[in-house]
């Protein structure tokens, strides 16, 4: 049961018709008329976590796309959709782009969501759950800035509900004002979050999710291990998640991970919850990445063929033998309805059979329990070189992926044979979760992998 998407339904019916409202009523609905007491503002926070679907429907084009993991199926095309993803692919964005646009509207408009929570929140009366709402909506609204300004660089940094007069007059802020926002905002939900919630609120983030979050801005701002202080503070916290959040890896198999009737497990620190069933809950990701005209495989609609696996993640994934992640990740063919072999790689870490289009049950991944072991593993490296300790961080993902010892395939002697390894460990431990660009933006690795892959 998702139980924590209950309330979410209700809020559709207030806020999903704005266009069919006065104007005036539907501010005075929003004033007076809600935000009365904690079950009202419990309900927004919900349409916090649901505003996540927003920004992922369009995130992937933003990040692995744009990266040498994926391409579009329609590649090419030089109309509509496809001439937009194609332009994304090549990092040429125009004010016209409506997915680059979508993302960035997505993001704002739950950032306005969390400040809403925020400004209302003083009517709950109990101190201890006003203060978890707002660090919910801190979290949340810290999630979004992180994306943006790894994204877009300077960003309108808004912190309080806004007329659409106001925000004219809004000017960019710095990036390290927008990271100022961001560590305030985690540091605070990191205090104020539970430790664990009940099973009435399975899905919301944790005071160990805003650690891991916070470790990875505190890792991201090091700036690849040069700044000190920051890798420290990302030590402090990881490590803190790794010995006492009672997360941990799933070490049976990498598809258990992932698998529908697995959810929730000890690995998944922080998911976006998807629901099925009709309600427009549904994840899309299905119908999104699944082939053009693959009807037979998804049962209902077509797919889209977004997201498509490079040839070069393929033959990085077939370099070592004995992975496993691969046929879980993808699949490089498929039979249609006639009975042909079309040879289209295609996404199936988030296919499930569903019965209404955009309807399918699989959560996305935000912060996985590997990440933090793998992001210790950097952080040990560049601190004290390839220490056995590096070399176990990154087996732990190695092994349950059916590979040897990394040190047992190749010599790892140097930082920088480390870091090579590590890069690679990365990318396939987190294909389609939408970390590659951001991985190689971090390790100033962008430019010289995207060169490499336009050139080949």
């Amino acid at each position: 049961m998702k139980n924590i998407l209950i309330y979410l339904p209700a809020l559709f019916l207030l806020f999903g018709c704005e266009d069919f409202l006065n104007r005036a009523a539907y501010d005075q609905m929003d004033s007076e008329n809600f935000y009365r007491n904690a079950e009202e503002i419990n309900a927004a926070v919900m349409a916090c976590y649901n505003g996540i679907h927003g920004t992922l429907n369009n995130e992937f084009f933003l990040t692995e796309v744009r990266s040498d993991n994926t391409r579009h199926e329609g590649q090419g095309s030089t109309t509509g959709t496809s001439l937009e993803i194609a332009n994304l692919d090549l990092f040429k964005v125009e004010p016209s782009n409506t997915i680059n646009n979508a993302y960035w509207e997505k993001a704002y408009h739950n950032i306005a969501n969390c400040n809403t929570v925020l400004g209302h929140s003083q009517v709950v009366t109990n101190v201890t759950l006003r203060e978890q709402y707002d660090a919910e909506a801190r979290f949340i609204r810290a999630y979004h800035y992180f994306n943006l300004v790894r994204l877009y660089g300077p960003l309108f940094l808004v912190t309080e509900r806004i007329t659409a007069e106001e925000a004219k007059n809004y000017e960019r802020s710095t990036v390290d004002a927008v990271y100022r926002l961001i560590i305030d905002d985690l540091d605070y939900a990191s205090r104020k979050l539970p430790v664990k919630y009940d099973s009435s609120n399975i899905g919301r983030v944790d005071q160990w999710g805003a650690k891991t979050l916070l470790g990875k801005v505190y890792l991201t701002l090091s700036k690849n291990g040069m700044d000190k202080e920051m890798l420290t503070q990302a030590k402090l916290l990881l490590e803190d998640v790794e010995k006492n959040s009672g997360y941990g890896l799933v070490t049976s198999s990498y598809a258990d991970v992932f698998s529908i009737s697995n959810e929730m497990n000890k690995e998944m620190i922080f998911v976006s919850r998807y629901l099925s069933g009709g309600n427009g809950l549904g994840s899309p990701f299905a119908n999104y990445f699944a082939p053009v005209n693959s009807e037979n495989m998804i049962l209902t609609g077509s797919g889209n063929g977004y997201n498509c696996p490079t040839e070069d993640l393929i033959s990085t994934y077939n370099s070592e033998a004995g992975e496993t992640r691969k046929d879980v990740i993808l699949k490089e063919f498929w039979i249609d309805q006639k009975g042909a072999t079309q040879y289209v790689s295609y996404v199936t870490k988030y296919l499930s059979p569903v019965t209404v289009r955009y309807d399918a049950e699989n959560d996305w991944p935000i912060l996985r329990f590997a990440d933090v072991l793998l992001m210790l593993g950097e952080i040990e490296n560049e601190f004290n070189g390839p220490t056995q300790n590096a070399l176990d961080y990154i087996n732990a993902t190695r092994l349950r992926a059916g590979l040897k010892k990394v040190e047992e395939v190749q010599p790892i002697t140097t930082k920088s044979e480390y870091r090579t390894a590590m890069a690679k460990e990365r990318r396939l431990e987190f294909a389609l979760e939408n970390h590659r660009l951001f991985d190689l933006l971090r390790t100033e690795q962008l430019i010289n992998v995207m060169r490499k892959h336009y050139t080949t």
